[in-house]
């Protein structure tokens, strides 16, 4: 500390010195205890998947039950315009029912597909069909969409579509629907918006395809490494533990991951935490 500085601090002694706040995202003015909680139970649902196609199932899975919207799907391209392509994605409730209908039909004027819906979806993660109507009229042919498609034949009356970043800079819409109308306000959209990033960071370094074969098939002792593997221990130290040479460790860690078709420790350890090894 300098002369000088000492002689600034001594001055300015008697007031006191206030930190500038940090500016809070706009997100969070709407979300509450309870939103941060269905957040966290989001996450965690997801978080032991051990490749994409599992993360998929639970991020449908855990967006139906913890936001109460029964009607889910989910379709992944390698860009926007073909992720309405997509020939299998995943469904659940009556969304499978309503697929042979939309991809004959209906997909290329999908009410997400247009560019209010996609600038939305580019900068904040959610595009719900309330907000896009609130801002205008839409194209003729995704208000065709939503009042034959949706409204008048199956009834939905809440849509909206989040945005998952995945692997090798592929993209996700998880379409979210529910006859109740109001099922997205503005808590549960500032929700939603949050938990675009938060899934997408985990889906970024997730592998594409399910590892080939299953723990289930490993002898005892490679089951015990993989345990150790899974608990973060270094080959050193799963040598110690298992009375191993290092050298034998890393010939057993290596063997493991040519047999499960892991690419790194760390997605066998993902692995064996989501078949609870």
């Amino acid at each position: 500390m300098t002369q000088s500085t000492l002689g600034d601090s001594s001055a300015g002694s008697s007031k006191t010195t206030r930190s500038t706040p940090r500016t809070r995202s706009p997100l969070r003015a709407n979300l509450h205890q309870t939103d941060y909680e269905r957040a966290f139970d989001v996450l965690e649902a997801c978080a032991d998947a051990a490749c994409l196609p599992d993360f998929k199932e639970r991020a449908v899975d855990a967006i139906s039950e913890h936001f109460e919207l029964r009607h889910v799907s989910l379709f992944a391209g390698a860009t926007f315009h073909t992720i309405f392509e997509d020939a299998a994605p995943l469904t659940a409730g009556k969304t499978a029912k309503m697929l042979p209908e939309y991809q004959d039909r209906w997909a290329r004027y999908d009410v997400f597909g247009t560019p209010a819906a996609m600038r939305q979806l580019v900068s904040s993660g959610l595009s719900s069909l309330d907000e896009l109507q609130s801002m205008g009229h839409l194209p003729a042919g995704a208000d065709a969409y939503v009042r034959y498609f949706l409204s008048s034949t199956w009834r939905m009356n809440t849509a909206a579509a989040l945005r998952l970043e995945l692997n090798s800079g592929h993209t996700a819409l998880l379409g979210m629907f529910d006859p109740e109308p109001g099922k997205i306000g503005p808590s549960e959209a500032a929700t939603l918006r949050l938990l675009s990033k938060q899934m997408s960071a985990m889906a970024r370094g997730l592998p594409a395809s399910r590892p080939q074969a299953a723990l289930t098939r490993l002898s005892a002792r490679q089951r015990q490494v993989v345990q150790l593997v899974a608990d973060g221990l270094s080959n050193a130290q799963i040598a110690e533990i298992l009375s191993l040479a290092e050298d034998s460790v890393k010939k057993y860690v290596t063997r493991i991951l040519t047999t499960t078709g892991c690419q790194s420790r760390m997605e066998l350890a993902l692995l064996a935490r989501a078949q609870r090894i």
